[in-house]
């Protein structure tokens, strides 16, 4: 879907548009980081992920939406360019003397026409993105390479999307597939609130991704899936589990994946979980299975509020690439730093250290691990 584009040239044309009410909306995603090896050498990365997003109100109930985005990129061992990944490890990262691949240009990541039909439903044309199943731990957060249920998928045709605060939301679209030019997709999910009070929660979202055509570019023709969301709030109390569970078949047998996100708060003190597991098709191996580094993920991160602005946090990871492979697991202990200067922004100082021996993970062979991260929304 991406082509190079010029967006300060389509900036500019929006704002000479004087009929139309134009609105601009961003993600910034950069970090940086040193990773040492044994003798202490460090080498350093840094990655961005920019998304800009210009929409032209045409009136109250018509807009247009064009999408850009700049992401940097990593070189695989075969030479091919991925996306690299933001807070990850130094073997998908941009390396800091690389600005070739550091600076990218803006790409164009889509266009749409919008009609606000009702304040209940919307009828969309054009490029259309979706997933479901996204995860809530830091370095499992891009949902275009980590999901449940279907990660980041994106077509070209027609949506909709339906639904009030009372009854749930739901989103349904159908189109081309830009896995190639032979398959047609088409994705449903709606959001059915089960509990709405003021301090309790408890919405069930189903989800279904299907892929219609000879050659789909994927190993799996559909993907399904539920998350569940709870919260609940008492006093200087809160707790909330968020749970999924993904189903997609791999060589006629069907891939069961299951996380769940348990989080407290009591006043000052915060602890936060992640236990992700999938059940693969043991005469295979567990990698082209899954939507995720890892068959079995456990992570538990307790932290504490200094400050209203600043959270310290200590975290432990164990991720085990593939259960029937022995020696390809890692343990890694760290500690958070956050910052939240103001609303929808967050700033983290990091630094982590890997305990296996073996060469596994984001982190290879580096050992100790530390840098910077920052998000912002406007």
């Amino acid at each position: 879907m991406r082509k190079m584009i010029l967006p300060l040239a389509i900036l500019s044309a929006a704002g000479l548009a004087s009929a139309a009410d134009i609105e601009i909306h961003g993600d910034i995603n950069l970090d940086y980081g040193s990773y040492f090896d044994k003798d202490f050498d460090p080498k350093n990365a840094a990655n961005q992920d920019i998304d800009l997003s210009v929409k032209a109100n045409l009136d109250e109930n018509v807009s247009v939406v064009v999408n850009a985005n700049s992401h940097s990129t990593y070189r695989t061992g075969d030479g091919k360019l991925e996306d690299s990944d933001i807070r990850h490890g130094f073997a998908r990262s941009a390396a800091m003397g690389d600005a070739e691949q550091r600076f990218t240009g803006f790409d164009f990541d889509g266009a749409q026409l919008r009609w606000d039909v009702s304040h209940d439903v919307s009828l969309i044309f054009g490029d259309m993105t979706y997933s479901a199943g996204a995860f809530n731990h830091y370095f499992w957060r891009d949902p275009s390479k980590y999901a449940v249920i279907v990660r980041e998928q994106s077509l070209r045709g027609f949506g909709a999307e339906f639904g009030n605060e009372k009854y749930g939301s739901g989103k349904a679209y159908l189109g081309a597939s830009e896995n190639n030019d032979h398959t047609v997709a088409a994705f449903v999910t709606y959001s059915l609130p089960l509990l709405n009070r003021p301090d309790e929660h408890l919405i069930l979202t189903p989800s279904v991704d299907w892929i219609f055509g000879k050659e789909i570019s994927r190993p799996n023709a559909y993907v399904l899936g539920t998350e569940v969301d709870y919260s609940k709030s008492m006093d200087l109390m809160n707790f909330g589990v968020y749970a999924v569970w993904g189903l997609h078949p791999y060589k006629n047998k069907g891939t069961h994946s299951f996380l769940l996100e348990p989080s407290f708060n009591y006043d000052f003190f915060n602890i936060s979980a992640t236990f992700f597991y999938a059940i693969t098709n043991s005469n295979y191996a567990a990698e082209p299975q899954l939507y995720t580094d890892d068959q079995l993920m456990v992570a538990v991160e307790p932290s504490f509020n200094l400050h209203k602005k600043f959270t310290l946090g200590v975290s432990y990871e164990f991720h085990n690439h593939d259960v029937d492979i022995n020696d390809d697991s890692y343990h890694f202990l760290g500690a958070n730093f956050y910052l939240y200067p103001t609303l929808k922004t967050e700033a983290v100082f990091w630094a982590g250290y890997n305990f296996s021996d073996a060469d596994n993970g984001p982190f290879a062979d580096k050992r100790l691990a530390m840098g910077m991260s920052v998000k912002a929304s406007f």
